[in-house]
């Protein structure tokens, strides 16, 4: 998506956030190929990809009217893929243990290498986190530090402070970004 075709889609979200319902189909034509290719870097088959995508529209859609015009069209779409990909992987690994624990879902093997614009939107995802990161407490980041690491402590204690830091991040997430 270049500078043009972005910012064609932000106009085209502002006047479909005020209610201009004509907006709908630029939006939908502008942003559904986005989705899918990245939907399918972060899921592990296409059918899980498809699904994604479509449960993100649906809320992209449906929260337009919350979409806060001074913030970039595009990062807040992907926000809600990038949440709605992790909602969907989480659920079937919450399956998996429920079954008897098959093993875990990583991430796409890629071979091929990132096209400009999957580097520059993993540069802004990460950019935004890093925001969002910066508004917490020490302990905070800490705790979020040794889970990315794998370095979790047994016990309810460790549990509770990472659902904290958690809760404090996707607040920091929805205050800098508008996305829930």
């Amino acid at each position: 998506m270049d500078r043009d075709e972005r910012e064609q889609l932000h106009k085209a979200m502002v006047r479909l956030a005020d209610g201009d319902r004509s907006a709908f189909e630029p939006v939908y034509a502008a942003i559904w190929p986005v989705l899918r290719r990245f939907a399918g870097r972060a899921m592990p088959n296409e059918a899980d990809a498809e699904d994604a995508a479509q449960a993100a529209l649906i809320k992209v859609f449906s929260r337009a009217s919350e979409f806060d015009a001074t913030r970039d069209a595009r990062a807040w779409i992907l926000g809600i893929v990038a949440y709605e990909c992790r909602t969907l992987r989480q659920k079937a690994r919450r399956r998996r243990e429920e079954l008897g624990g098959i093993e875990e879902l990583g991430p796409r093997t890629r071979t091929e290498e990132a096209t400009p614009e999957e580097r520059v939107i993993a540069l802004d995802l990460q950019e935004a986190a890093f925001e969002a990161l910066g508004t917490l407490g020490a302990e905070d980041v800490e705790t979020l530090q040794q889970v990315l690491a794998d370095e979790r402590p047994e016990g309810a204690t460790f549990r509770k402070r990472v659902e904290r830091a958690m809760r404090r991040l996707r607040d920091a997430w929805r205050v800098k970004h508008g996305t829930g």
